[in-house]
């Protein structure tokens, strides 16, 4: 066994986070042999492309041929520099401009052409960082914060399978660590390819909800849209802040911490709050504050209190055509609330 630290490649395929539960077959993953045979057997699955131009890939191409070399000498009678006799050898490196097992050019997945192609695996979750950062505090478990796209290095071991009848390889993923990011690979068909041409709706389809029971008057409502959760973010013992200095009457100023490479609007879409950036050493926040009483004292003198503001206004609700003729109350009545009434057009906001 060999350990190596990776160049940096392209994520292009797998996941960091979700296990895969079956094999290439289709059938669950399970121990095959010994005392846990039949017992789930997960695989974490990472594919990384590297450029054939490169100037790191002759090297790490050379590690991992030298381990194969030494597993299987009859395989490889040149050493690890020459070719090996054994076309099926799972050497786990794919070339990104050659052909997969179907016949399929590889050059059409996103991200193969002009790269080779190594497929890591682990039997474990691996731990993922980002760059520079490896504290247990730093450890990155949101799945939207690695994508496949991003660029990566993979820290690992490579070892000989022990397999006589499909000799081979493992290159194992231990530590992840995001280098950087790119274009994301949306896996599946395009959505927007595929829904370009607009649709034309039958008889009895709406664009909009349709009824869910009849209201007085005759027509119906349909119910309210259910809401979705936001995802979790990170479960951790709250540790306290650690602002800057505050400036005198400055608003909130959010400042990611150097070598960051993730921005606080990315870490909020992915469920984050500002409590947990500054909690896990992310962000800093300067808070605003109010000017001492002598300095509010001397900049004005005092003034007479305000009268108090008159109540406010009754709210004007006016239906609009597209609520088939029901009343607000009636709708509410139905589920609706006044932003979802606005939002579908059958109410003036």
């Amino acid at each position: 066994m060999v350990q190596f630290t990776s160049p940096v490649g392209r994520f292009v395929q797998g996941s960091a986070f979700d296990p895969q539960l079956k094999d290439q077959q289709g059938n669950p993953r399970v121990i095959k042999t010994g005392p846990n045979a039949g017992q789930p057997a997960p695989q974490w699955f990472m594919a990384l492309a590297f450029a054939k131009t490169d100037p790191a890939w002759p090297a790490f191409h050379a590690l991992l041929m030298n381990e194969a070399a030494t597993a299987w000498p009859s395989l490889f009678p040149s050493g690890a520099a020459g070719p090996c006799v054994l076309p099926t050898f799972a050497s786990k490196i794919i070339d990104g401009d050659g052909y997969d097992t179907t016949g399929k050019s590889n050059a059409t997945k996103e991200g193969f052409a002009g790269h080779w192609i190594v497929r890591f695996t682990s039997g474990y979750a691996p731990k993922v960082y980002p760059a520079g950062r490896y504290a247990p505090a730093d450890l990155i478990t949101t799945p939207a914060l690695l994508r496949t796209g991003y660029f990566v290095r993979i820290a690992g071991s490579v070892v000989s399978n022990q397999n006589p009848t499909k000799p081979g390889l493992y290159v194992n993923i231990a530590l992840v660590e995001l280098a950087g990011h790119g274009t994301e690979i949306v896996q599946g068909p395009d959505a927007a390819a595929a829904f370009a041409a607009p649709a034309a709706l039958p008889a009895g389809a709406s664009p909009t909800p349709i009824a869910a029971g009849p209201l007085p008057g005759g027509g119906a409502a349909p119910p309210p849209p259910a809401a979705t959760a936001p995802p979790p973010p990170p479960a951790a013992p709250y540790a306290g802040y650690r602002d800057a200095a505050p400036a005198l009457n400055a608003g909130p100023l959010y400042t990611m911490v150097a070598g960051e490479v993730t921005t606080r609007e990315q870490y909020l879409a992915s469920g984050w709050t500002d409590d947990l950036l500054v909690q896990h050493g992310k962000m800093t926040i300067v808070h605003a504050v109010a000017p001492p009483p002598a300095a509010a004292a001397a900049a004005a003198p005092p003034t007479a209190p305000a009268a108090p503001p008159p109540p406010p206004a009754a709210p004007v609700r006016t239906m609009l055509p597209a609520a088939g003729g029901q009343t607000y109350e009636a709708m509410i009545a139905a589920g609706w609330n006044d932003a979802q009434l606005v939002q579908h057009g059958m109410m003036a906001a």
